[in-house]
């Protein structure tokens, strides 16, 4: 199986860190309640989050992230049991934590994104 993650068309599978997809299960809304017996009923609304970590980045591929990120978005990615999912999801990030000049190009490492369905 082949992780895979495409934010609005563009496929940003093979800047992607090696395991770079962490993917959390949100949620959005629970209630239980208590019956006079004893028995408690749950219910709750389970979301997914994904937090994208990518390798060291040159600048033009950078720009090129930034140029698909929009807020919400259009994501197809896999999920952790292996199925190829399309969601709406609001995108936070990216965050970049350092940049080095290398021989007249900026590579830019710690780059990550979260996407969490809307």
């Amino acid at each position: 199986m082949q992780a895979k993650l495409t934010i609005n068309g563009v496929d940003m599978t093979p800047w992607l860190a090696r395991e770079g997809l962490v993917h959390t299960p949100l949620v959005r809304q629970s209630r239980s309640v208590v019956t006079l017996d004893g028995r408690e009923y749950r219910t709750e609304i389970v979301v997914h989050s994904i937090e994208a970590r990518f390798l060291e980045l040159r600048d033009n591929t950078l720009a090129m992230i930034r140029a698909a990120l929009s807020s919400p978005a259009t994501v197809v990615f896999t999920d952790d049991f292996g199925k190829d999912l399309t969601r709406v999801m609001y995108v936070t990030g990216p965050s970049v934590t350092a940049k080095t000049v290398q021989g007249g190009h900026t590579y830019y490492s710690g780059v990550s994104i979260t996407l969490e369905e809307r």
